[in-house]
């Protein structure tokens, strides 16, 4: 009869409150001592204006030091905020020295940004501080790493540039390009472009790296580089939303029209202005020298830019040889 009391007061199992399950549960023990649970090995350092903020583990004040010295070395004009807690856990210690000092070499390539390292993986954000900062960076994060260390992620951007210029000159023997470009693709399909619109023998590509590309940028300077394929020689460039054309045009049918398609083609927001010059027929034979005097008549009236009132050709520029 006790037997039978005891039973009755016996909770339900679907009655016990969660924790008390949860302490009975077979699995309990692996799941507290499973690794993949385990907490990260954390350590971080961040740069923003004239500060560098140290956060995070570090496994003893001896290493804790090399780490300040490290620091030092790379950011002598910075006010360093050293909140770093001694604990141990993590990789072994010439190993995690190692990852440390790959990872402020490439906080000293940013304007702005952070290196965090969990365990042996590293991930590093920011911008930029120049074109060749944001060259060395790329190259570190995607060649041989310090032993045991991998790349998380890469989130470094190139440096900010107001206005965003871009710049393309034809010239009798080569295309060069000049300014900023937002990204290596957007290189890449710049070049591949060109020399689908330009017959020349060589393209120069001086373009470097930058943000801040207004919205449409791929877009205006393919219409931009269309518009100066049409004419003899040139340059066009882009200066944030302005975009300005000049050159010499075969003729002057040309000229109005180069005008009239880059203000079709460029995106919303866009504008242009234009300063084309076209070539003067060269005429030796009577009929000719009759016509002249007409052609230069339209010339006097129609002074001004290509868009409809085109400049007064120089008396200096290129005769057609037709």
């Amino acid at each position: 009869m006790i037997a039978a009391l005891g039973a009755l007061a016996r909770p339900n199992a679907g009655d016990a409150p969660p924790a008390v399950l949860a302490e009975a549960s077979p699995n309990a023990g692996q799941d507290a001592s499973d690794p993949s649970k385990k907490k990260a090995y954390v350590w971080s350092a961040s740069r923003s204006g004239s500060m560098l903020r140290l956060r995070g583990l570090v496994p003893s004040e001896e290493d804790r030091r090399t780490v300040l010295g490290m620091v030092k070395a790379h950011f002598a004009d910075l006010e360093v905020e050293d909140r770093l807690k001694i604990a141990e856990g993590g990789p072994p210690r010439e190993q995690w020295l190692g990852a440390v000092s790959f990872g402020l070499k490439q906080l000293s390539h940013l304007k702005q940004g952070s290196t965090r390292l969990l365990d042996a993986g590293l991930k590093v954000y920011g911008e930029a501080r120049s074109a060749p900062d944001y060259a060395e960076v790329k190259k570190a994060l995607s060649g041989p790493m310090p032993t045991g260390l991998t790349v998380l992620s890469d989130h470094v951007r190139p440096p900010l540039v107001d206005p965003f210029v871009f710049a393309a000159t034809l010239g009798p023997d080569a295309l060069v390009l000049t300014g900023s470009v937002p990204s290596e693709e957007s290189r890449k399909d710049l070049k591949e472009l060109s020399r689908h619109l330009f017959e020349r023998p060589m393209l120069d590509d001086q373009l470097q790296l930058a943000s801040g590309a207004p919205k449409g940028w791929d877009n205006a300077v393919e219409a931009s580089l269309r518009a100066l394929s049409r004419l003899d020689s040139g340059k066009i460039a882009l200066s944030g939303l302005a975009v300005t054309i000049e050159g010499v045009a075969p003729d002057k049918g040309t000229a109005i029209a180069v005008s009239y398609q880059l203000k079709r083609d460029l995106p919303e927001l866009f504008s242009s202005s234009e300063n084309i010059k076209w070539k003067e027929a060269d005429v030796s034979s009577g009929a000719g020298a009759a016509i002249v005097p007409r052609i230069n008549e339209i010339i006097r009236t129609d002074n001004g830019t290509a868009t409809g009132s085109l400049p007064q050709p120089d008396p200096h520029s290129p005769h057609d040889s037709n």
